[in-house]
């Protein structure tokens, strides 16, 4: 146990240190952007429903009267008054949504909407309204000084019709229509675009919980920011998101040598809603992430299950004769094994390697639970990573890949060398049977994706390129 906790001072205070992030890419195509704003439809209906519009009093100097001689009116209603009362929107329909990505500019939002109003004429009662009106919005997405990615309407104009009015079944004379046209339509022409503005920055309380910190177990945590404000390119945005982690509430740093990476154009499905990229650097930081919490250490007693044969001093006997006559009398043995250098991934097409080389320190249990030092050696190993995701998490395990690359660091028990490598299969068996099934339960928990509340990612496909990984799905709306 002191030397894991050694080993991880070790890994904190010597390794080499430059940043605490790395970078993965999430690219979303336009049809994911339409998808996502088409799930503001209902907002929007509710928004533009509940537009307050004001009662129209205007005075009318119209020599054909408000209904020009019907019901023998004649000329009695000359400079009466046009007075529309109790206006209030009954019905809105959006029979149209689209999105475009503009360079420079973002995302450009059209709405198309048909109204539905009533309202009170004096004298001549119940008034139905009925206009089609559109909705042109430049949308830009950047970020906050804290990588906060934000949304915000640069531009809005609003784009309406001809407004069909009935009155019990009877036209009006065109001054009234132009009077109560022009009122409605100077009420909306500024309102559609203040609820419009006001839905889509409703967003903003969503994209905030993209950069909360994600508890990944009890002691790790991940958090992902805007690097930079996002860029638009052909039919999609590109949004360069860091990860960093925590590990009891302290970044976690990285060693040198971190590269800067963006995603090729034609990487991933080009039919999929988002491609998301994921640089070598990020899986290098998600293990060190591990390695730092501990995920890589682990202390194996003599009375573990799966290695009840092999944790004595007759099963290391048969490997190393030595060992046997040093201890006639069969004893127990404990393992410490300690990862303190930095896991080295390399990404190739198809295949992700992660080498690492702990320490395995092995002692004997003594009848009077005293331990006795048999020996230290270092293991080099290269492990082969899959990936899975699951739940909106990616999630990593790994298996042995080739032979075990033994070399002793200390021994006690011999004054002459011995070859190391008469312990390859003891050590593969310690390996295969204990210590990746801690290190596969520990990644096991998996690292959440950055995503928006209640839009879930489906069909995922991953494909391992050189030097990266690239994740193609669409994605699905729920309450």
């Amino acid at each position: 146990m002191k030397l894991i906790c050694l080993a991880m001072l070790l890994f904190l205070w010597v390794s080499p240190m430059s940043t605490t992030s790395s970078k993965t890419v999430v690219r979303i195509k336009r049809q994911a952007m339409e998808y996502a704003c088409q799930t503001q439809r209902r907002p929007l209906q509710r928004a533009f429903g509940i537009i307050p519009i004001p009662e129209l009093n205007q005075k009318k100097e119209s020599s054909g009267g408000i209904l020009g001689g019907i019901f023998g009116a004649g000329q009695a209603l000359v400079s009466n008054v046009v007075n529309l009362v109790g206006i209030r929107i009954l019905d809105v329909k959006l029979p149209d949504l689209n999105v475009k990505l503009v360079p420079k500019v973002g995302m450009q939002v059209s709405v198309d909407t048909h109204i539905h109003i009533s309202g009170n004429l004096l004298v001549l009662g119940a008034i139905e309204l009925k206009l089609a009106a559109g909705v042109l919005a430049d949308v830009q997405v950047s970020k906050t000084s804290r990588g906060v990615p934000i949304m915000a309407v640069s531009a809005c104009k609003s784009i309406l019709g001809d407004i069909d009015i009935t009155v019990g079944g009877l036209g009006l004379l065109r001054p009234v229509i132009r009077a109560i046209q022009g009122h409605i339509h100077a009420i909306l022409g500024e309102r559609l675009c203040v609820s419009f503005s006001n839905t889509f920055l409703g967003f903003n309380a969503n994209f905030g919980l993209v950069a909360e910190k994600n508890s990944i177990s009890k002691d790790l945590g991940l958090q992902y920011t805007l690097q930079k404000p996002p860029v638009v390119a052909g039919d999609y945005m590109d949004m360069d998101m860091d990860a960093e982690y925590t590990v009891h509430e302290q970044v976690v740093e990285f060693p040198t040598g971190s590269q800067e990476f963006t995603l090729p154009p034609g990487a991933g499905n080009k039919d999929a809603m988002v491609n998301m990229g994921f640089s070598q650097d990020y899986f290098s930081s998600l293990f060190v992430a591990f390695l730092s919490s501990g995920g890589f250490n682990l202390e194996i007693l003599s009375t573990h299950a799966t290695l009840a044969n092999q944790l004595s001093t007759s099963a290391l006997g048969a490997h190393i004769p030595e060992i046997r006559c040093r201890y006639p009398q069969p004893r127990p043995v404990n393992v410490n094994i300690v990862l303190s250098q930095t896991p080295v991934v390399t990404i190739r097409t198809n295949q992700i390697i992660v080498q690492i080389s702990p320490n395995v320190e092995m002692s004997v249990v003594l009848p009077n639970s005293r331990y006795e030092h048999l020996f230290t050696i270092n293991v080099e190993a290269s492990l082969v990573a899959s990936l899975d995701i699951k739940g909106g998490k990616l999630k990593t395990s790994v298996s042995l890949q080739g032979d075990l690359k033994l070399v002793f660091a200390s021994v006690s028990f011999l004054k002459r060398t011995c070859k190391p490598s008469l312990l390859s299969g003891y050590m593969r068996t310690v390996f295969e049977k204990a210590y990746l099934i801690q290190i596969n339960e520990a990644l096991s928990v998996g690292v959440s994706l950055p995503s928006l509340p209640n839009i879930h990612y489906i069909h995922q496909v991953v494909e391992i390129e050189k030097n990266y990984v690239v994740m193609s799905c669409d994605v699905q709306y729920s309450k």
